[in-house]
């Protein structure tokens, strides 16, 4: 029996009968038994059928869901369409969900707290636990579940990663699921314990810094507004030192991110918009006097190969892994015909693989943008 399975199918019909999902069960379920763990990605509409029926599919297994633009894995990609990686053995997971997350999600911390004593982390754990959390988009959500995360871990080991789901287009809706049920704002999540070996988190930002670096002095964290840079307006200012034109800085804002510096570490966090007050909104929490760096477009090619460099590096072959790229970084690839390139050399790469493709990723209790991530379970 082999530990997982990948499977893709895009929306087609059989005698005016949907045979997606048919498709998927059929290879899911063939190795005879129920999965330990099933990760899913659709698009927003056939969502609801998807966390339904793979939960009455299989009502052992713990199921998690998060919509995504593009849908992809092992097994092949396509926009319209079910894709999901089973996990047979190897591993325990722990599963919960965070609701009302753009209010109060601290109020049901009860369920992390539950499934963080359910996991029984020791100290022998490190290196073989991480957090996956998927979270609905557009909303402070994000940032807010991610705290509440982390509260409960504490000061143990445990690394964050995951996604915030893929929006209908057009329009700002976004779903994640938890076996069988269906959450239009909150955050689902999963304990993962790797029984075969380690987890190795690998990151790459798909934009480079500028070398033009400044100091944020003015913020309304809860509203994500920064209102000074350097003690001038904001966004005023970082026109400038984009330079261009405050109309321009606001019809392309995704293609001007910033990177928050921690350490040696640069975050990106891309611009929202900018507001009539002359702040401007991120989709990331930006602290007061934190430094920053402007961003420009790396070259993707390069930006592939230094990932694919960052998972040769993890020491071991990967026997399953999890993909998360933002959509717009996505379709960027997609441009440069690197997205099949880039699902066949994966597939090489890093085993049995599923990929997100949302609104921002997250990774060690940061929400970020404009960055590849990949988590690898030897």
């Amino acid at each position: 029996m082999e530990r997982c399975v990948a499977a893709l199918s895009g929306r087609r019909t059989t005698d005016g009968q949907s045979r997606f999902f048919d498709d998927v069960y059929e290879k899911l379920s063939a190795q005879g038994r129920a999965p330990e763990l099933i990760i899913f990605t659709s698009d927003y509409d056939s969502f609801p059928d998807c966390t339904l029926m793979l939960h009455e599919s299989f009502p052992e297994t713990q199921v998690v869901g998060v919509t995504s633009s593009t849908n992809y894995s092992s097994d092949g990609l396509a926009e319209n369409a079910l894709s999901a990686l089973a996990v047979y053995e190897g591993l325990e997971c722990f599963t919960g969900v965070l609701e009302d997350v753009s209010r109060c999600p601290i109020r049901c911390r009860g369920s992390a707290d539950r499934a963080l004593r359910e996991l029984k982390y020791t100290d022998a754990d490190k290196g073989r636990v991480c957090c996956l959390e998927f979270t609905t988009a557009y909303a402070p959500g994000t940032e807010l579940a991610l705290d509440t995360l982390g509260e409960v871990v504490g000061e143990r080991d445990i690394p964050a990663f995951g996604s915030s789901a893929a929006v209908r287009r057009g329009t700002q809706r976004s779903r994640v699921s938890l076996n069988g049920k269906v959450c239009n704002e909150g955050c689902v999540f999963a304990f993962i314990r790797n029984l075969n070996g380690r987890i190795a988190l690998v990151h790459e930002n798909t934009y480079r810094p500028a070398n033009r670096f400044f100091t944020v002095t003015g913020t309304d964290c809860e509203r994500h507004k920064v209102t000074e840079i350097d003690g001038r307006p904001a966004a005023a200012h970082l026109a400038a030192l984009f330079g261009v034109q405050i109309p321009e800085l606001a019809r392309n804002a995704a293609l001007h991110p910033i990177g928050r510096i921690y350490g040696e570490r640069i975050y990106p966090a891309e611009i929202q918009s900018l507001e009539p007050d002359g702040s401007v909104r991120f989709r990331s929490y930006i602290y007061n006097y934190s430094r920053g760096v402007l961003l420009e477009p790396d070259d993707p090619g390069r930006v592939r190969e230094r990932f694919l460099d960052g998972i040769n590096g993890t020491g071991f072959r990967p026997g399953f892994s999890l993909a998360v790229n933002c959509a717009f970084d996505y379709d960027m690839f997609a441009d440069k015909g690197l997205d099949e390139l880039s699902v066949k050399t994966f597939t090489e790469k890093c085993g049995c693989f599923l990929g997100v493709s949302g609104c921002g990723e997250q990774l060690y209790g940061h929400h970020v943008s404009k960055m590849m991530l990949l988590a690898a379970f030897e």
